[in-house]
Parts: C-alpha cells; structure tokens; sequence
C-alpha cells in the first residue's frame, strides 16, 4: 500500500494509510471549509499485516479520519503570523483507476505492487501564506517601518509637524499612515492556482520514491514545478517511522508571481524584484503509533530550506520554514 498524508484549515500534517506514497512535501489541500494548503505529509499510520484495522483499509475504497493536536508552521513573508495547527481532516477515495486523496484528483495509469503512474489535478500550495499576514497593509514588519520612519525624519518632525513623535509608542497601522498617508501600499493578494501534471510512485520495503512533474492549468502564473523525494521506513507491528529527503524546482514564473514585488506593487522599504527559477529542500521526520483500531498517535518535525532566489524577495524574511505537530488520530473508515 502506498501512503499519502494532510493537514487541515490553512495547512496539511496528517497523513493517512492510501495508496500513494507519503514522500510528497505538501500536499494541496483545498477542500472542505477553507481548506487552504500547507499539506506535510506524516506517517504512514502503521501498515504492517500484524495491524488489526487493515479491514477499515482493504474494505472500503474511502479514508476517513480526524486528528487533533498542536503545531505550528512557521510563515516566511515579513511581519506574518505563524500557522497554528491543531485540527486535521483526512479523507481520501480510491477506485479502480480514479481517486481523490485530500484535495488531489488523479486518475492511475499504470499500478502494480511497487510503481503506479497517475495523472494528477491539484491545487498550488504557494498562495496559502498570504491567507496569514498579520502585518500592516504594506507587508512591513515593525521594526522596518521604524528604521524607515526615522530615515524619513519623521522621528523629530511628528504626524503633525510640532513636536518629535515617539516611534516606539506608535503601532504598525500608525506608522504606515505617518510613512505612507494616502499612498495604496497594500501587499498585493496572490490567487490559488490549479496544477496538472504526472506523479511516479515507487514503493519497497527500502524506500519510498515519489517524483512529480506539474504545470498551471489555470493560468494563474503559467508555471511549472517539479518533485522528487526519498523516504525511508521503519516499520514494527505497531508503530512506523520516516525519514523523508526531498527537492522541489519552482519555475521562474511560478516564484515571480507568488514571491516577486512588481514596479506598481514598489514602495520605499519594498522594492521592485523580479523571482528567478528555484529549488527548495526538504528534510522531515515522522512517526505513528497505534493505540487501537481507531486510535493513533502521530507527529512530524519538517525543515523545508528557501532557494536563493526566494529568500532574497524583500517580502520574505526567513531562510526556511519549520513544521512541527503531535497530536491524536481517530479513523472512521
């Protein structure tokens, strides 16, 4: 059986018993209330024969489950806030050759016991960090608006004119009216983009291999990416463990459009920037241990490492992005 995971409400960290791999990073979970994206993918939830629910698996073509902890995404715009997760839906159809798998609509090609090859519709990941920024409406953290208040002179002249303004007692929304008075300096919103493409699975009782190859097909940004990714397994009758190395390239359009700062979108402290074609790296480690049937536990550390080209945007302020989350699994079907 391959496997396939999710994370719910802003992003995906669960992952489930399906019968595709569980290497993916992030799948595009954008189904059931606002279903936004982060998708990490965790462990495998115990697939050994010595298992007791391999019926609520083998019987019935649906996954349906439910999990609820504590984790936290880290969010790399300026000024935005982290993602909280704490609950996660899991649901997942599989016919003979259709399926849908948290968000992913496929239709499977070629399967045997250890390699498929699907066609596969699902949504772009990228757009869910603006669905989290905290920040004013120029996208500036704090700190930033006060160094370029200061550049400005605005920390001895005052809003009014009169006497110096104390920078330190003024809020973000503040200093953007003092810095910025009827200038539009809103971070421009991105869309959610369809992607369409093929996904290569390989399973063995060594390693897990997933690649992907994926273009927009909803021309959003008319780009293109591309995945692979190594997982390794550590299998008990009770309990699963992996170690995941991965690689993403985003295409220069694809990273211009989500990352990219356009001359009309340029404001002091926010200039113009043009994205380049990128590559991400991924490391993760997951883990699951069944308690029943129905109950498992699960958590998942993940380190996901900015291209060059990514984390040099004026709009992006970390390195990488780190994911964290343990909590509790119950599965219905």
């Amino acid at each position: 059986m391959l496997t396939r995971f999710l994370f719910l409400f802003a992003t995906s960290v669960l992952c489930c018993t399906h019968r595709r791999c569980a290497t993916r990073q992030w799948c595009s979970g954008f189904f059931c209330v606002a279903l936004l994206w982060l998708g990490l993918t965790l462990p495998a939830f115990a697939q050994s024969e010595a298992a007791d629910d391999a019926v609520f698996v083998e019987d019935s073509p649906w996954t349906f489950g439910i999990a609820a902890g504590y984790g936290r995404r880290d969010n790399p715009f300026v000024g935005s806030d982290d993602i909280k997760l704490n609950a996660i839906l899991d649901l997942a159809w599989y016919g003979e050759r259709w399926f849908f798998d948290n968000g992913d609509v496929g239709f499977t090609l070629n399967q045997t016991e250890q390699f498929s090859a699907s066609l596969l519709t699902t949504f772009d990941n990228e757009r869910n960090y603006y669905s989290y920024l905290s920040n004013g409406s120029s996208g500036l953290d704090l700190s930033s608006l006060r160094e370029l208040a200061i550049d400005k002179g605005f920390g001895m002249m005052g809003i009014a004119g009169g006497d110096g303004e104390d920078l330190e007692a003024l809020d973000t929304e503040e200093l953007e009216e003092l810095i910025f008075k009827d200038q539009d300096t809103a971070l421009p919103e991105r869309d959610f983009a369809v992607n369409s493409g093929i996904e290569f699975l390989y399973i063995s009782r060594w390693c897990d291999l997933q690649a992907q190859l994926l273009t927009d097909v909803s021309g959003t940004h008319r780009g293109e990416s591309a995945w692979l990714a190594y997982s390794y397994p550590w299998i008990t009758p009770d309990s699963e463990f992996s170690l995941t190395l991965g690689m993403e390239w985003k295409s220069r359009d694809l990273v211009d459009y989500y990352y990219g700062v356009t001359r009309d979108e340029a404001i002091d402290g926010r200039p113009a920037y043009t994205g380049r074609a990128e590559i991400n790296s991924v490391i993760r480690f997951s883990a699951t241990h069944a308690l029943s049937k129905r109950w498992r536990l699960v958590g998942v550390v993940e380190q996901e490492y900015l291209g060059k080209h990514i984390r040099n945007s004026p709009i992006i302020e970390r390195g990488r992005v780190s994911t964290a989350f343990i909590g509790i699994y119950y599965k219905f079907l």
